[in-house]
């Protein structure tokens, strides 16, 4: 393989999906979530451009794109290689993508990333004759061997096509210690005004702080994509980020994406500090398990500019979450939802609906229990049973999922039934849950209480007004 001079990298017309591996949402249906970009291609782009190629990056649904413009922008720009962000919901569709550049021109080496290829990788290539490569697990490096055009036979963490039309799976790539040696995402090719808050509809990008995480939630992605260990950029790598984008792009906005941010809480503090002395004037949110958060740590976290923290509670009863693995207890959750209140920090709550052994009555103590903590903001996810985790094995074994299929319904609606509700039941379900946690006079009051701008105002009269409609359109 040559060395390529141009790469294209794109996010196929293929629906709006948070594509980030672990995370692999369509947001449409969603309301606290928002599109956010596509930071894995950006990383890959920042490393095609460290060996010198010429890169263009295109966000396909964030603009409004269809097939046309793919097809147009490919032959505008005669790319050596075509790089794809893939979903495993969305695999199908953006295999179309795929074919559609080799038609263009059979010569572009075709590249996908994404969690799929890391247990289907095989199958992709030889199911798909428009796939050249697939990049398995963290392919930052993986990118810059390609970047050099190293032949495919000598790049780990690789599966390509060999001459035969068979797929050859190359050895694993190891996780890479020091996150520091990956360049910035190389975020002026995104059209970053594309990507915002969705309460303000301020600019907002997506920075990551760490990756891995120590827990094996049977659902979670997280240690098939990034492993076991929770591995920390260093606090002056991730200030010389927030710099750059607050200087070069304007944004002060970001999501702090990461597998686990809080568990090393000398970690937080320190980079909470760093924040304050470089006075970068930011605003910021973050994720947290329920174990890991206290006083002195929210109280930095809310100093350095945190609005708003992501707490994955999934259930509200022990029994549940002992059956997800999930190590962590309803008392935590209560816990870290109260004190996180107590700092001043929004507090946004995930639902899990529809695990193999949920019933209507659980699902009934979910929300229950949604309301008695009274988060800010309620969502509620269908999990989806991922091929490789313990989540997508149960299903198969409960009969509730055939062995080899892949849904392409996702977290917005369910991809399986339950062994006590049927799936045309369980999609009815969220709708109801939601209507019962916002339509509270409550907590109505209290969120308008708490509305600082007419921006504000008017998303969270958007937000309403959509829950309405969808509360009409399914009759729940």
């Amino acid at each position: 393989m040559t060395k390529p001079q141009r790469v294209f990298l794109m996010v196929p017309p293929t629906g709006r999906f948070i594509r980030e591996d672990r995370c692999q949402t369509p947001i449409d249906k969603l309301k606290t979530v928002s599109l956010r970009p596509p930071v894995d291609l950006l990383y890959a782009a920042a490393c095609f451009e460290q060996t010198g190629a010429e890169c263009k990056l295109i966000d396909y649904p964030g603009e409004g794109w269809g097939w046309e413009r793919l097809e147009a922008g490919l032959r505008e720009f005669q790319p050596d290689m075509a790089v794809l962000s893939i979903t495993t919901p969305s695999f199908e569709g953006d295999m179309r993508a795929a074919a559609l550049v080799k038609k263009v021109d059979p010569r572009i080496v075709t590249v996908a990333k994404g969690a799929h290829f890391n247990t289907l990788d095989v199958m992709a290539i030889e199911k798909y004759p428009g796939l050249d490569l697939a990049l398995r697990g963290e392919y930052e490096l993986t990118c810059l061997d390609l970047g050099e055009g190293k032949h495919p036979r000598d790049i780990p963490g690789l599966t390509w096509r060999g001459e035969d039309g068979r797929a050859i799976r190359n050895v694993e790539r190891g996780l890479p210690g020091d996150l520091d040696q990956i360049p910035y995402p190389a975020r002026h090719l995104a059209n970053n005004s594309l990507y915002t808050r969705p309460d303000t509809d301020e600019m907002q990008t997506t920075l990551v702080t760490n990756r891995g995480c120590p827990f094996s939630c049977t659902y979670c992605l997280a240690n098939q994509v990034s492993g076991l260990k929770n591995r920390y950029r260093s606090v002056e790598n991730v200030v010389g980020e927030i710099r750059e984008c607050v200087e070069q792009h304007g944004i002060r906005n970001f999501l702090f994406r990461s597998d686990l941010f809080t568990q090393n809480k000398k970690w937080v503090i320190s980079l909470c500090q760093a924040i304050l002395d470089a006075k970068l004037d930011i605003k910021w949110a973050s994720n947290s398990r329920v174990d890991t958060v206290n006083p002195e740590v929210l109280k930095w976290m809310k100093k350095a500019g945190c609005w708003i923290i992501a707490f994955g509670v999934e259930k509200g009863d022990d029994a549940s979450l002992e059956k997800i693995n999930k190590k962590a207890t309803v008392a935590q959750a209560r816990e870290a939802l109260r004190i996180t209140r107590e700092a001043g920090i929004k507090r946004s709550m995930y639902l899990l609906f529809g695990l193999p052994g949920d019933t209507e009555e659980i699902l009934k103590s979910d929300i229950e229990f949604a309301k008695q903590v009274d988060p800010d903001f309620l969502e509620i996810f269908y999990p989806y049973p991922f091929p490789g985790t313990p989540l997508y094995a149960e299903a198969v074994e409960k009969g509730l999922l055939e062995d080899g299929c892949i849904p392409k319904e996702a977290y917005g609606m369910p991809a399986m039934a339950t062994e006590h509700i049927s799936i045309e039941r369980l999609a009815t379900l969220r709708t109801w849950g939601l209507r019962k946690f916002y339509m509270r006079p409550s907590y109505i009051a209290r969120t308008l209480a708490g509305v600082s701008t007419p921006r504000e105002f008017y998303n969270f009269a958007r937000y309403g007004m959509a829950q309405l409609r969808d509360i009409v359109a399914s009759g729940a």
